[in-house]
C-alpha cells in the first residue's frame, strides 16, 4: 500500500510502531534518543497547528453555509413578491420566446408553467397586439415601455396594461400584464350613462330640477342654472326659495309634498332678472315620495300672445301697411283675396283690382305662381323661398314667406324685396371666401366672440372638431358645448379687462377627449368683440408630462438602486453618482463624493494598472462587463468592486462620457479567498503530515545521518506555514499572562503592526489607553483561568486630537489604514444606527496556549456591521409602510381568525388597534361578513385559483355599521402544500358603492323621463346611440281626432281653464290608448293623433283603432262646453304604409311620415262632427266585424275623388272576437 493511501488511523498505528522501534534503539545510541525526543516535539507542534487550522476552516465553512441560507431566503422572498403581483408575469427573450412565466399566467390558460418555456409568445394565439408590442419593443432602443392591449382569454376579449423592461444586455425582457377590463368597461358605461342623461335633459323644453321633501334642491339641469348665471352645483342642498324669485313655486311644491298625489301640474309666476315670467310646472314624486322631479315650461310668450291677440287683430291693418314689402291673401284655388297698398302700387293698380283675380293675371309664367301652387298642393303649413321676377325690364329678388290658415284653404303671403341685400351678400361672399382661405391656413381653431360671450362665427376646423356645422355656433353662448369652463372664464376675464390682447393655456373636451389649447385673443370693434385663435398643444403637454414622469421614475430607480450607478468624464471626473455608489466608496452623499473624489486614476484604484486596463477595454469595445478591481474607500481601506460600464458617444462617434454600475464584491471575494486558502491549507497540511511521517520513517529506518534532510523538510514546512499566515487577513497576537506582547504574526491584514520589534515585550498598558488595556487584560485572564476559547465582539475608537491621532497611524499600537476624521466634519449620531466613523468593530477568538499564554485572533467587521445596520433600517422602513399604508393589510388563519392586521385595517373595522381587532373578531365568517356565506365563497375562490382580486362584500364594523370592502388575497402554503394562512389587502369602497347607487338612480330617472317622450323600443335604440332612428311599417292604421268648434270655445274662457279642460280630455284619450295597446304620437292644438301596429307589429291594428274611435266618441260626451253642451269630435282613419322614427338632434319626438298620414288627416278634416270617417283601405279590413255605411265619393285635397265610409259600430259578437284576438297577441308576444 502506498503511504499516501493510508488512513489517519493506520498512520498513527505506524507511528506507535516507530516509537517502539525508537525505544529499542535507545540503548544502541544515545544520540538517537535525543533525535527522537526532538522529533516528537516537532510532531506535537505540527499537530497543534493543524488542529488550529482545521478550526478556522470549519468557521469559514459555517459562514459559507450561512451565506447559502441567506441566498435561499432571498429567492423565496422573490417568489413571494412575484406571487403577490396582481397580474401576469413573464420573462421573454429577444427572439420572442418565453423564458419563464408566473403561476397566474399559467393558470389563466390552464397550463403548467413549464409548458411555456422555449415557446414563441404567439403559440396561444391570444393576442397579436401583445406579439407586435414586444417585437417593436425589442427593435427599439427603449429600456422600458408600456401599452394597453386586447387579448382573447377563454374566448372573451380582455383589456390589459402591459409593462415591459429589458435586462441581460437587452437580450431579454421582464413583462407584467395587469387586467384592466373592468376598469375600461366601467369608464365606458359611466361615459354612456352621462351622455344619455345629458341628451335627455337637453331635450327637455324647459327647466328641470330634483327636489327633496324638505324643499331643498338635489340637482338642476344646465338650463335652470344658466337662467340665473350660476353653476349647477351651487343649487345642491339649498332651499328652493333661496333665490327669492317665486313664493308661488315654493307653495306649489310644499303643497304637493303635503298631498297624497304622485304627480301634479300648475301655473306659477316667477321673477326672472326683475321681470315676471309665467311657467307651467309639472311635478312627479319618486323615491317613496321623498323627492320629486319637477319640469318648468316657460309659457310667458304664450300667455302674452293670448293677452295681445285681440290688440294684435286691431293693429293688423296698420302693421301690414308698414310691412316693408308686398302682402297678399290667396285662396287655395290660387285667386287673390286681398293685397296691401304696396303690392298694388308696384303694379300701378288699385287694391280692388286684385280681389278674385287669378294670381297669374299679371304674369302667368312667373316663379311666384309656381311656388304658391306647389305650396297648396303640399302638406306644409308654411314656406320660405326666394324667387326672381322681371317687371318693366328690371330683375328683382324677393323673399317670399307664406303661411296657410283657415284649415289650409287660404294662405297669407309676404314678399320682401331683397335685391340690394343679395348684391351685398354676393360681395360679402367673395370677401368671405378670401377670409375662409386665410382661416383654413391657420393651424388651429378660430372664433369670433361678442363681449356678451356669444359666438359671432367660427372656422371650419373648430366646427369639424365638434362634428357640427359652422352655423350651429352662431348666436350660441361660448359655453353651450360644455367643453371648457376654463375657456369661458378666460374670455369673460379678457372682456372685463382693459387689455387689447391676451393669451392663456386652457383644457377642453373634444369628442369626449381632453385636449390642451393655447388661446390667443385680440379685441376689435372698440372692444365689443374679439378674435380668438386656439392652437392644439395636447401632444406637447403630454410629452412634457411623460418626460416628467419618466424623469421621476428613473430618478427613483437611480436614487434607490442597490448597485452604484455613475456617469464620468473621459478625463476621470464623476459627473453624477447615486447614493448607493457614495456608500460603497464611504461617502455620506453623492455631492460629497463628487466634490472630494476628483481623480479616479490616482485616488480611486488601488492599482493604477486597473484603471488603464478598464479604459483600454472601453476604448476597444465601448463596453465592459464584470471588471473586478480593488479600490480605495474614503477611509483608505481597500475593497473589491465589479464594474459594468459603457462608452456613450454622439452621432459623430465622439466620446461624451462613460456610464455604468458598480457592485461591492468584497465579501464575495473574501469568501472565495478564504475558501481557497482553506483548501490550500488543508491540502498543504495533509501533504506536510504525510511527508513528515515518511521522512520520520526513513530517518528511523536509515541512519542518523538522514537528520539533516528532516531539518530541511521542517524548514520548508515552516516557510510554507508562514506563507499561509501571511495570506490571512486576521490580526494574530500572542500575549502572556501579564498582557505582554510575546509574538506578532504579520499577515496580509488591513491592520499591520508597525514597528513589530518595538512592541515585543511591552505590556498592553504601555501600548493602549487604560480603558482599552483593561478590556484586553480582562479577557486574557478569563481565558487563562477557564482554559476555554472566548469569542468576543468589541469596538475601539480612534482618539483624534486636533484632527490627528496621538500616535501617527496608531490604534492601540496597531498600524491602521483608517483616515483621520475631524470632529467638526462628523455628522450628528444621536439617533443614527450607523457606526461612528471613528469607531472600528472587531470580532476576536482568544484561545489558551502552553506556557501560560493566549493567542488573540481579531478580524475587522466594521463593514459587516454597516451592512447589518442597513438591513435593520430596511426592515424598519417596510414596517413603517405596513403600519402607515392607507389600505388594510391582513393575515388570517384557515379557521377564520386574524393572525395579523395593520392599523389601517383595524381603523377600517372601527378598532383602535390590532389587538382590539383580534379580540373583537374571532370568527370572521359570522362576525365580519353581512352574508355569512361570503367567507366560504372567498375560501373556495382561493382554493380554486390560489389568489383572488376585487372580491367585493358588505361587512360589519365593530359598532354594527355596514361598509363595502374589496379584497385582494392569496393562499400561502408550506412545502407540503398545506395551507398556512391567507394574506392580502382590503379597501373600503363604501363611497364608490354609494356613487354607483346614485348613478343607477339617475339612470332610472332618465329612463322614466325618456319613456314619457318615446316608445320603449325607440328609447332603447336612442340610448344605444342608433341615430337617426327610422323604420318602414307596411300595415298600420292611423287615427286623427279634432274637437269641433274648439277655437271659438277657447276665445270665451281663460287660458288656464282651456289648458285644464284639454288636459282632462286628452288624459281620457291617453287611458283609452293604453287600454287598447296603441301608440300615441302627438297632440297639435286640439287635435289628437294615435296609431296601431307600431312600433310592435300586430294583426288587429285596424280593429284596435276602430275600438279606440268608438270609445273616444263615447268619452267626449262626458265633457261639456261653457254653454252646457257636450263637445263633439271629428275622427278620420286610414290604413297603409308609413315610416316612423326619430330624426334630428334636439327635442326628440317620435313621428310618422308618408301619404297614409296625410290621407288620415284629410279624413278628419273632411269629416262631420260626431262621425268616424274611414278610407277604402280601412273598410276592407273592418267590413266583416264592424258596421260601416258608405258615404260615397268626396273630393280630397291633393288626392282628388275618394270613396269613404262612416264607421257606425260593432257587429254582433265582434267585440268578443276583438278582445280574444288582442289577448292572443299579448300572450304570443308578437313583435316586429
Amino acid at each position: 500500500m502506498n503511504d499516501q493511501d493510508k488512513t489517519k488511523k493506520e498512520l498513527i498505528q505506524e507511528l506507535i510502531a516507530l516509537r517502539q522501534s525508537v525505544s529499542e534503539l535507545k540503548t544502541a545510541n544515545s544520540s538517537c534518543i535525543l533525535n527522537e525526543q526532538e522529533l516528537n516535539m516537532i510532531i506535537e507542534d505540527r499537530t497543534a497547528a493543524l488542529k488550529e487550522s482545521n478550526d478556522r476552516l470549519v468557521q469559514e465553512i459555517v459562514k459559507h453555509q450561512q451565506a447559502e441560507t441567506a441566498l435561499k431566503a432571498a429567492q423565496e422572498q422573490l417568489q413571494t413578491v412575484l406571487a403577490a403581483v396582481p397580474g401576469t408575469v413573464s420573462w421573454v427573450s429577444s427572439d420572442l420566446h418565453y423564458i419563464e412565466v408566473n403561476q397566474q399566467l399559467a393558470e389563466m390558460f390552464g397550463m403548467p408553467r413549464e409548458e411555456f418555456a422555449g415557446k414563441n409568445i404567439g403559440f396561444l394565439g391570444a393576442s397579436s397586439e401583445f406579439n407586435d408590442f414586444l417585437q417593436e419593443f425589442f427593435e427599439s432602443s427603449n429600456l422600458e415601455t408600456s401599452r394597453e392591449i386586447t387579448s382573447i382569454v377563454h374566448g372573451q376579449p380582455r383589456n390589459y396594461l402591459v409593462v415591459a423592461e429589458k435586462y441581460n444586455k437587452n437580450q431579454a425582457a421582464f413583462v407584467v400584464g395587469i387586467d384592466i377590463t373592468e376598469r375600461k368597461q366601467a369608464e365606458n358605461d359611466l361615459i354612456n350613462a352621462k351622455e344619455q342623461l345629458q341628451t335627455v335633459l337637453a331635450a327637455v323644453p324647459g327647466t328641470v330640477s330634483w327636489i327633496s321633501s324638505d324643499l331643498c334642491y338635489i340637482e338642476v339641469n344646465q338650463k335652470l342654472a344658466d337662467i340665473f348665471s350660476m353653476p349647477r352645483k351651487e343649487f345642491m342642498g339649498k332651499n328652493i326659495g333661496f333665490l327669492g324669485i317665486s313664493s308661488e313655486f315654493n307653495k306649489f311644491v310644499d303643497k304637493f309634498f303635503a298631498s297624497s298625489e304622485s304627480e301634479i301640474t300648475g301655473e306659477i309666476v316667477s321673477q326672472i332678472h326683475g321681470e315676471p315670467r309665467n311657467y307651467l310646472i309639472v311635478a312627479e314624486k319618486y323615491n317613496q315620495n321623498q323627492a320629486a322631479f319637477v319640469v318648468g315650461i316657460d309659457i310667458t310668450e304664450r300667455k302674452q300672445a293670448e293677452q295681445n291677440l285681440l290688440a294684435a287683430k286691431e293693429k293688423l291693418e296698420t302693421v301690414l301697411e308698414a310691412v316693408p314689402g308686398m302682402v297678399s291673401w290667396i285662396n287655395s284655388d290660387l285667386t287673390y283675396i286681398e293685397v296691401n297698398q304696396q303690392l298694388a302700387d308696384i303694379f300701378k293698380r288699385s287694391r280692388t283690382d286684385f280681389v278674385g283675380k287669378d294670381i297669374g293675371f299679371i304674369d302667368k309664367s312667373s316663379e311666384f305662381n309656381t311656388l304658391i301652387k306647389e305650396f297648396f298642393a303640399s302638406s306644409q303649413q308654411e314656406i320660405t323661398s326666394e324667387i326672381i321676377s322681371n317687371y318693366q325690364n328690371q330683375t328683382k329678388n324677393h323673399l317670399i314667406v307664406a303661411r296657410k290658415y283657415d284649415r289650409n284653404q287660404a294662405a297669407f303671403v309676404v314678399g320682401i324685396d331683397i335685391t340690394e341685400r343679395r348684391q351685398a351678400e354676393s360681395d360679402l361672399g367673395a370677401t368671405k371666401e378670401q377670409l375662409g382661405a386665410v382661416l383654413e391656413a391657420v393651424p388651429g381653431i378660430v372664433s369670433w366672440i361678442s363681449s356678451d360671450l356669444h359666438y359671432l362665427g367660427v372656422n371650419k376646423h373648430l366646427a369639424q372638431t365638434y362634428n357640427l356645422p359652422k352655423e350651429a355656433f352662431i348666436g350660441q353662448n361660448i359655453g353651450f358645448l360644455k367643453a371648457s369652463e376654463e375657456f369661458s372664464e378666460f374670455m369673460r376675464q379678457f372682456f372685463a379687462s382693459h387689455a387689447r390682447d391676451d393669451c392663456r393655456e386652457v383644457s377642453a373636451y373634444a369628442n369626449g377627449v381632453a385636449r390642451n389649447y393655447l388661446i390667443v385673443s385680440q379685441k376689435y370693434a372698440e372692444g365689443k368683440a374679439a378674435f380668438a385663435v386656439g392652437i392644439d398643444i395636447t401632444e406637447r403637454k403630454d410629452a412634457e408630462a411623460a418626460l416628467k414622469q419618466a424623469e421621476e421614475k428613473y430618478r427613483t430607480i437611480f436614487e434607490n438602486a442597490v448597485e452604484g450607478i455613475f456617469q464620468a468624464t473621459p478625463d476621470g471626473y464623476f459627473i453624477s453618482v447615486n447614493p448607493a455608489l457614495a456608500r460603497i466608496y464611504g461617502y455620506e452623499s453623492p455631492e460629497e463624493m463628487i466634490t472630494n473624489l476628483t481623480s479616479l486614476q490616482h485616488r480611486l484604484y488601488g492599482n493604477q494598472e486597473s484603471r488603464y486596463q478598464l479604459m483600454q477595454i472601453l476604448r476597444e469595445h465601448d463596453v465592459v462587463v464584470n471588471f473586478q478591481s480593488q479600490v480605495y474607500r474614503r477611509d483608505s481601506s481597500l475593497i473589491w468592486t465589479s464594474e459594468n460600464a459603457r462608452a456613450v458617444r454622439d452621432r459623430d462617434g465622439n466620446l461624451i462620457r462613460y456610464e455604468g454600475t458598480v457592485e461591492d464584491i468584497t465579501a464575495r471575494k473574501q469568501a472565495q479567498e478564504a475558501l481557497q486558502r482553506a483548501n490550500q491549507q488543508l491540502e498543504t497540511k495533509v501533504e506536510e503530515r504525510t511527508a513528515a511521517l515518511k521522512e520520520s520513517n526513513r530517518l528511523l529506518m536509515m541512519e542518523v545521518t538522514e537528520r539533516q534532510r528532516v531539518e530541511t523538510a521542517l524548514r520548508k514546512s515552516e516557510a510554507e506555514l508562514r506563507v499561509l499566515f501571511e495570506a490571512m487577513t486576521d490580526v494574530i497576537t500572542v500575549f502572556d499572562a501579564k498582557g505582554r506582547y510575546v509574538k506578532i504574526l504579520s499577515t496580509n491584514s488591513e491592520v499591520l503592526y508597525s514597528p513589530i520589534n518595538e512592541l515585543i515585550g511591552k505590556s498592553v498598558y504601555e501600548v493602549l489607553p487604560p480603558q482599552q488595556a483593561n478590556l484586553f487584560m480582562i479577557n486574557i485572564q478569563r481565558v487563562l483561568n477557564t482554559h476555554e476559547t472566548v469569542n468576543l465582539e468589541y469596538s475601539l475608537l480612534v482618539n483624534p486630537q486636533n484632527g490627528n491621532i496621538q500616535k501617527p497611524n496608531s490604534l492601540w499600537g496597531i498600524s491602521c489604514k483608517v483616515p483621520n476624521y475631524k470632529s467638526s466634519d462628523l455628522p450628528p449620531y444621536p439617533y443614527s444606527p450607523l457606526p461612528n466613523p471613528n469607531e472600528i468593530w472587531f470580532t476576536a477568538n482568544i484561545s489558551p496556549l502552553p506556557d501560560n499564554c493566549v493567542i488573540w485572533v481579531a478580524r475587522n467587521i466594521t463593514e459587516r456591521k454597516r451592512v447589518l445596520d442597513a438591513l435593520q433600517r430596511a426592515e424598519e422602513k417596510y414596517r413603517s409602510i405596513f403600519e402607515n399604508t392607507a389600505e388594510g393589510i391582513f393575515q388570517t388563519s384557515p379557521e377564520g381568525y386574524f393572525i395579523s392586521a395593520n392599523p389601517a385595517l383595524a381603523k377600517m373595522y372601527g378598532c383602535s388597534s390590532e389587538a382590539e381587532l383580534k379580540n373583537q373578531m374571532t370568527d370572521i365568517a359570522q362576525q365580519l361578513y353581512v352574508n355569512p356565506n361570503r367567507r366560504s365563497e372567498f375560501i373556495a375562490a382561493l382554493d380554486k385559483d390560489g389568489s383572488i382580486s376585487s372580491f367585493e362584500s358588505e361587512a360589519y364594523r365593530v359598532d354594527g355599521t355596514i361598509i363595502w370592502i374589496s379584497e385582494n388575497a392569496r393562499v400561502v402554503r408550506n412545502f407540503e402544500g398545506e395551507i398556512l394562512y391567507y394574506e392580502g389587502t382590503i379597501q373600503d369602497i363604501t363611497k364608490r358603492k354609494h356613487v354607483e347607487s346614485a348613478l343607477r338612480l339617475e339612470q332610472e330617472k332618465s329612463d322614466r323621463l325618456l319613456l314619457n317622450i318615446l316608445p320603449a323600443k325607440i328609447a332603447e335604440k336612442l340610448k344605444q346611440n342608433q341615430h337617426p332612428i327610422a323604420k318602414r311599417f307596411e300595415n298600420v292604421t292611423i287615427l286623427f281626432a279634432d274637437i269641433v268648434d274648439f277655437t271659438g270655445f277657447s276665445a270665451r274662457i281663460s287660458p288656464n281653464q282651456l289648458v285644464d279642460l284639454l288636459n282632462r280630455i286628452f288624459s281620457a284619450f291617453d287611458q283609452l290608448t293604453e287600454q287598447h295597446d296603441l301608440e300615441k304620437i302627438k297632440t297639435i292644438g286640439d287635435s289628437y293623433m294615435v296609431v296601431g301596429g307600431l312600433p310592435a307589429a300586430r294583426d288587429d291594428h285596424a280593429e284596435a283603432i276602430a275600438e279606440m274611435a268608438i270609445d273616444m266618441q263615447q268619452a267626449i260626451t262626458k265633457f261639456l262646453n261653457d254653454l252646457g253642451k257636450p263637445f263633439q269630435i271629428r275622427i278620420g282613419v286610414n290604413t297603409g304604409t308609413v315610416v316612423a322614427g326619430v330624426i334630428g338632434t334636439k327635442k326628440f319626438i317620435y313621428d310618422l311620415w308618408g301619404d297614409t298620414v296625410n290621407v288620415a288627416s284629410r279624413m278628419e278634416a273632411s269629416g262631420i262632427p260626431g262621425k268616424i270617417q274611414v278610407t277604402e283601405a280601412t273598410y276592407q279590413v273592418l267590413k266583416d266585424k264592424y258596421l260601416l255605411e258608405p258615404r260615397g265619393n268626396i273630393s280630397v285635397r291633393g288626392r282628388g275623388e275618394m270613396i269613404t265610409y262612416w264607421l257606425q259600430g260593432r257587429r254582433e259578437n265582434s267585440e268578443k272576437n276583438l278582445i280574444f284576438s288582442h289577448k292572443n297577441h299579448l300572450l304570443e308576444g308578437r313583435v316586429d
